[in-house]
């Protein structure tokens, strides 16, 4: 077989290559895509557990405060009942200087129980924000994964069809090419072949010697670059 004839059949499976890489890129873009997003809503799911665990928490002990705010006030009400019960004065003053420190550290709980409450406002809002983000990102995984599957489905397609002349194109090539290149597929898959550019390996730029070239050009011998193994072909537009 001519130089012609293997050369342009090896550019052909180069080409064939590219297609077949571009087709198995666009499945696996979208899987590592779906992957991604899966991981990014673990990591979300987890921002509103803990969103929303903070907030029951500051619920808790807002409710507990509020409860004990109750109590307080209960206990001033009879503190005062036994003031007006008081048998003397100083029964009456310790009644009353008791009413108001209740009175003063109710004031403070108060306080507390205020700010507590913008706060828990501050995390129920950081929970519904968390709970937004997460219900968008399923929802885009969602749509993701349906625009995969139909990606998949029509490049499973054309790598289908892109099978059949690919095998057929492979035959072409002559023993000792359809040699080297069998087993260099079965290594390198997709990134087997590689055209000469101005005396230089396209794939890894490594100059090839001028009695190799001659050899490549002529069909005398199916050579593959010494430094990156790739098999070497003169392309149709080839500058030497």
């Amino acid at each position: 077989m001519g130089s012609a004839a293997n050369n342009s059949i090896l550019e052909t499976l180069h080409q064939m290559h590219k297609q077949f890489a571009e087709l198995m890129e666009e499945v696996n873009g979208g899987l590592r895509r779906i992957r991604g997003t899966e991981l990014r809503i673990e990591e979300m799911q987890a921002l509103q557990d803990e969103a929303v665990k903070a907030a029951l928490n500051q619920r808790i002990l807002m409710d507990s405060k509020q409860a004990m705010l109750e109590e307080n006030e209960k206990g001033i009400v009879r503190k005062k009942q036994l003031q007006d019960e008081a048998k003397n004065e100083r029964e009456f003053n310790n009644w009353r200087d008791q009413i108001a420190a209740a009175e003063a550290a109710n004031a403070v709980l108060s306080d507390e129980i205020l700010e507590g409450l913008e706060y828990l406002d501050e995390l129920n809002a950081k929970a519904e924000e968390a709970r937004k983000n997460l219900k968008a990102t399923q929802d885009l995984l969602a749509d993701m994964k349906s625009k995969t599957q139909e990606v998949r489905e029509r490049a499973e397609e054309e790598i289908r069809k892109l099978k059949v002349d690919f095998r057929k194109v492979e035959e072409q090539l002559d023993g000792e090419h359809q040699m080297l290149y069998q087993r260099l597929f079965k290594v390198k898959k997709f990134d087997s072949l590689a055209p000469v550019d101005h005396q230089s390996c396209s794939g890894c730029h490594t100059t090839i010697p001028v009695d190799q070239i001659a050899k490549i050009a002529s069909g005398a011998s199916a050579i593959a670059c010494p430094q990156c193994g790739r098999m070497l072909y003169i392309p149709t537009d080839h500058h030497i």
